[in-house]
């Protein structure tokens, strides 16, 4: 099975055009307000719509109440919610029962305290994310420290964290994760750039 390609970040209408040229599996949309990239539903609807159906949109919240995950959900629309604070199961499945159609993805940090173990309490969830820890939200740029995924199996896990055009070949043929997740490797000047979208769909696209 091919690895999916997730876009992360999305902030203008052209970055749907980009993504729609280039075809990744799925487009995230950020809704958390102490990001650069956050998006209000206004905004995050004229950019969903002008996105290729066949490409998933993917909501990023972080400790946000279900209840407003659920109305986002449904205006923007959404068809996976990325959780990526400090959510619960329980939230998980409130979350589901609220939303039957949505896809639920739960993002672990990776930081020096890490434990593999602990990805067990999420295993309600639909899928699992792993980004390298900052404080706050997202890796920020950051790579996760090879040591910390060793024996851990990404066959069905989201990587995250400092990917790019430079190293992310190599990610993906050392670790075979389900997908990759790519925001600011996407970027110049903290702006999605169209050929560097292409370029790492591509290269993710050539690995067989």
């Amino acid at each position: 099975m091919s690895v999916k390609i997730k876009i992360c970040g999305l902030m203008r209408e052209a970055d749907a055009d980009a993504l729609s040229a280039a075809m990744p599996d799925y487009a995230g949309f950020v809704f958390y307000e102490k990001s650069r990239r956050c998006l209000t539903a206004a905004k995050a609807r004229a950019i969903r719509s002008r996105l290729d159906p066949k490409i998933k949109a993917v909501g990023v919240f972080v400790n946000m109440p279900c209840e407003k995950i659920a109305e986002l959900a449904g205006s923007v629309p959404l068809d996976i919610a990325q959780l990526h604070g400090g959510e619960t199961a329980e939230d998980i499945e409130k979350l589901k029962k609220l939303c039957p159609d949505l896809e639920i993805w739960k993002a672990a940090r990776v930081g020096d305290d890490f434990d593999p173990k602990s990805l067990e309490k999420y295993k309600n969830a639909d899928r699992l994310l792993l980004d390298a820890y900052v404080e706050g939200y997202g890796g920020k740029g950051k790579k996760i420290e090879d040591e910390r995924l060793r024996g851990i199996d990404l066959s069905g896990i989201m990587l995250a964290g400092g990917l790019n055009a430079g190293n992310i070949a190599d990610a993906v043929e050392r670790y075979r994760p389900y997908g990759v997740d790519v925001s600011s490797g996407a970027e110049t000047d903290g702006q999605k750039d169209a050929e560097k979208i292409k370029k790492i769909v591509n290269i993710i696209k050539s690995i067989k």
